[in-house]
């Protein structure tokens, strides 16, 4: 994971009063951006080298605009609770990983220490960086090349 020293640029997305959880405080660019939880970042492609979600608005789709304006070998991370039993809130591994899979490989899926011994507070710190994806991935909806490493989904 990056350190303080090595980010340049950053971007916190969704986070109440700009404040971000302990855990990703230490990654904090030097030049730091904050916008309102969206599925449509207001910046071009390839500008941020860390983006910080906040759990509470993690989508998928924000993922994927999280992969646009990353720059190559960017960093994604948030910090989500983790759902336990059938109707819980919050997102179980196997859901991260659906999420975040075709655009990113996840390097670090942490639980906070006092996990194992059952207490409130089941939060994922998920660390994931971009993949570089340079060849072709097949034919966009409207025709010609689609270089984004997340599928098309047609039909849905």
């Amino acid at each position: 994971m990056p350190g303080l020293k090595d980010v340049r640029t950053s971007l916190e997305v969704g986070f109440p009063g700009g404040e971000l959880p302990k855990r990703l405080e230490s990654c904090r660019g030097r030049t730091t951006r904050a916008i309102e939880a969206t599925n449509d970042f207001p910046f071009e492609d390839a500008q941020f080298e860390v983006v910080m979600i906040d759990g509470k608005c993690v989508s998928a789709a924000m993922v994927k605009e999280a992969h646009r304006v990353l720059r190559p070998d960017g960093w994604l991370l948030f910090v989500v609770d983790e759902r336990r039993g059938a109707g819980g809130a919050g997102y179980t591994m196997p859901e991260i990983y659906t999420m975040v899979r075709e655009g990113f490989n996840i390097l670090r899926a942490e639980r906070p220490p006092w996990w194992k011994f059952g207490r409130d507070g089941h939060t994922i710190s998920i660390s994931a960086q971009k993949k570089n994806w340079r060849a072709y991935r097949g034919f966009s909806v409207g025709g010609g090349l689609a270089l984004s490493p997340f599928h098309s989904r047609r039909g849905k």
